[in-house]
């Protein structure tokens, strides 16, 4: 599992060249950009998600998402490094969302429970004309983790929570808060992905950048 370290060269280079611009509210995929030393501003994007077309690949529709949420802030600010992001908690063929309710958590992270289901986070960085290419780039990637949760009584689930409250989160539970995190069993792959932003894919990103 991996969580972003400094590394100076990239980092370097991005924070001196060219401002960088988060296109997501996530506090999650912040704090991974602050562990790697980065200096950014978070702008959402606040796009109007479409509905997930059927039968088409979800990992597929998760990278469109980051690609659109990147660009809707990219044509706004053509001179920044923008990095737009997105991730789906799936089980089986369905994308599960945030909870509305907290029955409607109880009944997820019920449902859950046990179960292993896969997490794919899309990430998408668009370097305007003026980086060190001297033109605009794309780079999109998208990566998949999984994560079983413990299957907990009823009444467990219900004391966990009345502790966490996790409206905020799909599939009512997050990884990065301690509390959250306690029904967590066990995670196969990438704790950055799982949290929101591939970091090996950004940090590939940017290291393709400056060699270019």
């Amino acid at each position: 599992m991996t969580i972003p370290g400094r590394f100076s060269r990239e980092h370097a280079v991005i924070k001196e060249v060219m401002q960088l611009i988060l296109a997501s509210q996530s506090k999650g995929r912040a704090a991974l950009l602050k562990a790697a030393g980065y200096k950014f501003r978070q702008i959402p994007s606040r796009i109007k998600e479409p509905p997930p077309p059927e039968g088409a690949p979800l990992e597929q529709y998760v990278l469109e998402l980051a690609i659109l949420k990147a660009k809707a802030i990219a044509e706004k600010y053509p001179d920044a490094v923008v990095i737009g992001a997105d991730t789906a908690l799936i089980l089986g063929r369905n994308v599960i969302g945030k909870p509305k309710t907290l029955t409607d958590a109880r009944r997820m992270l019920a449902t859950l429970g046990g179960r292993k289901h896969r997490i794919s986070s899309a990430v998408c960085i668009i370097f305007p004309k003026r980086s060190l290419s001297g033109k605009t780039r794309i780079l999109k990637a998208v990566d998949t983790a999984y994560v079983t949760l413990r299957k907990w009584t009823p009444a467990r689930i219900r004391a966990h929570v009345a502790l966490t409250r996790p409206l905020s989160w799909a599939g009512a539970y997050a990884v990065q808060d301690p509390f959250s995190a306690a029904i967590v069993e066990r995670i196969d792959g990438d704790l950055a992905t799982v949290i929101g932003l591939p970091w090996k894919k950004v940090e590939s990103a940017f290291r393709r950048l400056i060699s270019a």
